[in-house]
């Protein structure tokens, strides 16, 4: 009965341990344009995760109807690096578009992800 006791235990701070890591990384939690949205043509692709990304190990790219978009260098928002910022170089043309991101956080965890949004006419 006591094997079982330790057993059980070691299990349980397992699991538990195991939960409490996969919360450590940067989780898209907002997007500017909206995942889905639909605007006019934004001047930036503005990210906000769960906790602070590195800039220098980020990246963030566009492509649309026309193919890649040249997008400025990624940078976090003053005082707050939890905010990823990507310039965008010149107005775009109405149509869909697709986001991809690769974040790096402050405890280097890597996360990425896509979403799309469309420019109205």
């Amino acid at each position: 009965m006591r094997r079982r006791s330790i057993t059980a235990i070691a299990a349980l701070l397992a699991l538990i341990c195991g939960a409490t890591t996969a919360f450590a990384h940067a989780q898209l939690e907002k997007a500017v344009p909206a995942v889905g949205g639909t605007v006019a043509s934004p001047s930036e692709i503005r990210l906000e995760f769960s906790e602070g990304v590195e800039p220098k190990f980020s990246k963030v790219s566009l492509t649309g109807p026309g193919g890649a978009v040249p997008l400025g260098a990624a940078k976090t928002e003053s005082g707050n690096p939890a905010v990823l910022i990507a310039p965008i170089s010149k107005p775009l043309p109405s149509g869909a578009y697709k986001v991809h991101w690769q974040a790096v956080s402050v405890d280097t965890h890597h996360t990425q992800g896509t979403f799309d949004f469309t420019v109205k006419p």
